[in-house]
Formats: structure tokens, C-alpha cells, sequence
């Protein structure tokens, strides 16, 4: 069957929706992964996770409430203000009805998960504690930075069946990697100078390798769950000629939305994941949800969210009929 033909916008507005689910899925693993190696992690410094499970909600808090929004406005200011014309998202239907409502529901998710750890989570208050964790993980990993790398990889592998020796994973504070495109903006530029994790797929000449760089554990697993994820997308691009891929992603990939997407990200993850077939390996089905036109994938991300059990039935037949 051949594929409908897009528009350019069609094609950006897919890459987008994308984009939200790898940032999505990412920041889900985040704020969650040190719970699937915890034995090991517990091996190799005593007391981690409860110190990942305290960082990491803090850290994705800063989205909301920390320096990462005093630096690009509130989510309120953002998704609130989707309707104007200007607005980089106002083309997209999905972004358009949900965007506020992901964003709202994942910052729920975490004044909740804080509240249960005893950290504090109202703004500006928050931001020392967090620093201060941080910057203590910094010193607790660096001893163990080979073994944690391996675990990150061993983690990875079991959720997306991706073998450890096609992944490059680097505890480092030199995070930067490949021929990142100069972004567009002052704001960009700083957002790209700051980064403390990239992640991503790097093409050796005989195949596609995820390769993740960062400062922290649960930061390097979030790059490399992006990476692979991003891999798997792929499969929804190739079809695309070279210059439509090109001018989408150069348009969808900006850095200045990264900060939206990772905060309506891990909600619309959590949704996508209560819509998946449990027979069924995860990796093939974002395969075929990538494969899909953009009105498609649009219906789809509707379905997940107005009626569940439609997203569920057309998923599992997906790619099968």
C-alpha cells in the first residue's frame, strides 16, 4: 500500500508527536529505572536509590518550577497560549488539545512523588536541596563510573531487547557529541552550551549505534532510552526523501522545545504505555506506530487519550493486518 502524500507542515507535526513520545519515554525512565537494578545498584554503593529516587524528582521539577523555567517561562504561560498563531505547536491537533493537560498531569506526578520522599516541591525552595543531591551523586558515582555504565546498558537492554554492544554509554562531564546543528536562537545556544547529557544514534558506516553521554546515571539511562527509542523511529522517516527529512526534523528538533516535551512527555508516555499489548514485544510496536502516516498517528494519539480501548484494540493488530 503506498503511503499518502504530506505536506511538509503534516510531516514536522509527526516528528513532533514523535519527539514527545522519545522525551516521553526518556524522562519516564528517568524518574523509575534505578527501581529495575536496584540489587545491583545497591551493590555498588549502599543507599542509591533512595538518593536517585530524592534527585531525580527534583531534577525534572526544575522543568516547572526550578532555574530550567525562570530561564523559558512557566507551563502554564506555554501550553496556555497554544491558540496564537505564533505559537511553534499551534499547527498541532494533538499538542493543541492535550498539551497542557500531559504537562499539568506530570508535574502532579512528581509534587506527589516528592511529597512521599519528605523533599520539598514548592518553587524556589527546592532548588538547593536539589543542587545539593546532585552534586553528592556526583561524588558517589565517580568511583563506580565503569560499573554504572554497564548497568545502564544491561537496564536498557532488558526494556527494548537492544544487545548492550550497540550502545555507548559514558558517565562524563564532556557530553557533547556528532554535528549538533547550531540552534536558532539565544536561548538554544545557552539551553545546547548547558547540557550535562546527549543522546542519540551515530552511523559507523555499517550500522545505526546508540550512543549516550551524561553527568549521572539516571541521566545516562534517560539519553540512552532516547537514543534507542530515536533508532527505532527511524523506521518512520526513511520513507521520507531527503530533503522533506531534512527541513522536518531540522524544524521539529529544535533544543528550545525539549523543556515542553519533557514535561507533557512522561504523562503521555504513561498513557501510551497503558494502551500496549502485553504479548508483544515494546520496540515493535513503537516501530509500527512510527511507520504510521501523520493523520495516523494523530487518530492514534487521540484514541489514547479520549478512548483508551480503541488505542488498545488498534494496537494490537498493528503492523499484522
Amino acid at each position: 500500500m503506498s503511503m499518502p502524500e504530506c505536506s511538509l507542515q503534516e510531516e514536522i507535526n509527526k516528528r513532533l508527536t514523535l519527539n514527545l513520545l522519545i522525551q516521553g519515554a526518556a524522562a519516564h525512565t528517568f524518574i523509575t529505572a534505578h527501581h529495575l537494578v536496584r540489587d545491583e545498584l545497591e551493590l555498588i554503593e549502599p543507599g542509591i536509590t533512595l538518593a536517585y529516587d530524592k534527585a531525580v524528582v527534583g531534577l525534572h521539577l526544575n522543568y516547572f518550577i526550578g532555574d530550567i523555567a525562570l530561564l523559558v517561562g512557566t507551563a502554564r504561560q506555554f501550553w496556555r497560549k497554544i491558540d496564537q498563531p505564533d505559537h511553534p505547536f499551534a499547527t498541532h491537533n494533538f499538542f493543541r488539545k492535550y498539551g497542557w493537560q500531559l504537562s499539568n498531569s506530570s508535574h502532579r506526578d512528581l509534587v506527589a512523588r516528592g511529597r512521599a520522599l519528605g523533599i520539598e516541591t514548592r518553587p524556589v525552595l527546592h532548588y538547593f536541596p536539589t543542587l545539593s543531591r546532585f552534586l553528592t551523586l556526583l561524588k558517589k558515582e565517580l568511583p563506580h563510573s565503569f560499573a554504572l555504565e554497564e548497568i545502564a546498558k544491561r537496564c536498557v537492554s532488558s526494556m527494548w531487547n537492544l544487545e548492550t554492544d550497540r550502545m555507548d554509554a559514558s558517565l562524563t562531564r564532556d557530553t557533547q557529541f556528532g554535528n549538533l546543528d547550531t540552534p536558532k536562537t539565544k536561548l538554544g545556544r545557552m539551553m545546547q552550551s548547558g547540557a550535562i547529557g546527549y543522546g542519540g544514534v551515530r552511523f559507523d558506516g555499517a550500522r545505526f549505534d546508540v550512543v549516550a553521554k551524561a553527568w549521572i546515571w539516571p541521566l545516562l539511562v534517560h539519553e540512552l532510552v532516547k537514543g534507542t527509542m530515536e533508532l527505532i523511529c527511524l523506521h518512520g522517516m526513511n520513507q521520507l526523501d531527503d530533503d522533506t527529512y531534512q527541513q522536518a526534523t531540522l524544524e521539529a528538533d529544535q533544543i528550545e522545545y525539549e523543556t515542553w516535551l519533557l514535561q507533557a512527555g512522561p504523562a503521555c508516555w504513561r498513557a501510551f504505555l497503558a494502551v500496549l499489548p502485553r504479548n508483544r514485544p515494546m520496540a515493535e510496536i513503537v516501530m509500527h506506530v512510527a511507520r504510521l502516516s501523520p493523520a495516523e498517528l494523530d487518530q492514534l494519539m487521540d484514541w489514547m487519550m479520549a478512548t483508551p480501548d480503541r488505542a488498545r484494540q488498534y494496537l494490537s493488530v498493528i503492523g499484522r493486518i
